[in-house]
Parts: C-alpha cells; sequence; structure tokens
C-alpha cells in the first residue's frame, strides 16, 4: 500500500462541508479505489450520468494523476468537469466540480473529496464528502432534496458493482442529519 497522505480541503476551497456520507464496505481498499477511480466506470454508479471522458494532459501522461480532467455529461444536466485535486490511491481522491451549465448546478467553490480507510476487521470504509458554496436561487431547493438522493444511490450501486448487498446509507451532514428509520 502506497503512504496515506491526507487531503487539506482548505487549500482549495473555504466553501463550508454541505454534505458527506460514509458506508462500509467488504472490500479492499485497493478494490474500492479501483471501483470509485475508474472514470469509465463510473457510469455504473452515478445516477445521471450519460458519458465521460478523461484529459491528461496538464500531467503529460495517460495516467490520472493531479491536474487530470473529468469530463462529464449528465441527463437533463448538462455537463462538469471534474478536475483532480489530490490522488493517492488506495486511499482515495479529491476533485474540483465546475459546472457548464451554471443554472442546472447552482454551487460554486465545490470540491468532493472520497477518502478510504482500512477497517481493523477487514474491508474498506468510505466517506465521501462535497463542500460548497450556493449560487442562485433557481436550482438551490431542488438540488438540496436531489443530490443526497444521487449520492445515496451511487453508493449502494458501489455496492452492486463490489457484488455486495444494499446498505442504508447515512448522511453525517447536510439536509439530512440523522438516518431514516
Amino acid at each position: 500500500m502506497s503512504e496515506l497522505i491526507k487531503f487539506n480541503i482548505k487549500q482549495h476551497t473555504q466553501a463550508p462541508l454541505r454534505l458527506a456520507y460514509e458506508m462500509d464496505f467488504n472490500a479492499s481498499p485497493e478494490a474500492l479505489f479501483q471501483t470509485i477511480s475508474d472514470h469509465n466506470a463510473v457510469l455504473n454508479w452515478v445516477p445521471l450520468m450519460k458519458s465521460v471522458s478523461m484529459e491528461h494532459q496538464q500531467n503529460n501522461t495517460q495516467a490520472c494523476d493531479v491536474g487530470s480532467v473529468r469530463h462529464c455529461s449528465l441527463h437533463a444536466m448538462g455537463g462538469i468537469d471534474e478536475t483532480i485535486l489530490w490522488w493517492n490511491p488506495p486511499y482515495g481522491y479529491a476533485f474540483k466540480v465546475e459546472a457548464k451549465s451554471k443554472i442546472m448546478m447552482p454551487t460554486v467553490d465545490h470540491v468532493s473529496v472520497m477518502q478510504i480507510d482500512q477497517l481493523a476487521e477487514g474491508g474498506s470504509h468510505l466517506t465521501w464528502q462535497h463542500y460548497y458554496n450556493w449560487r442562485g436561487l433557481l436550482m438551490r431547493h431542488i438540488t438540496a432534496i436531489m443530490f443526497p438522493k444521487m449520492m445515496e444511490t451511487a453508493l449502494n450501486n458501489i455496492r452492486k458493482v463490489l457484488h455486495e448487498a444494499p446498505e442504508q446509507t447515512c448522511a453525517t451532514t447536510g439536509c439530512q442529519k440523522t438516518c431514516p428509520k
């Protein structure tokens, strides 16, 4: 395993933590990282994802690393660009989210962090955090409802890709403060 280097969010955004989910997996950190970092396979677990292409020009290789950009097209929401800010296999990665349509994605200063920790009893613990500021009013309320649902679905889709049983997801911050009963 490579050395764990924690991501320093304050170097990339001053936006507050708006949404965070955590989930345990039976998979090793290496298998979980391979699943969440496979940019073509993101179509299998992120709801509304229509297509993905990668650009690695900034780091002069064909491998994903800091500076790589994931260009995403979303059904009914336009496109977003995700620039890799931190890449530390198998512990996780972070990316800056920039919407091509400011109306459909009402966030700015948006950074997403996917952190993997190895569990003592085996398996992995994934923490997925979104830091952002709100912009505009039109889609803010709809996004505040849709975004947590999309993250819950994505986490359970990751479980399916790893051939694990679905699990109740729990927001640790954001719109939902506790797990539903």
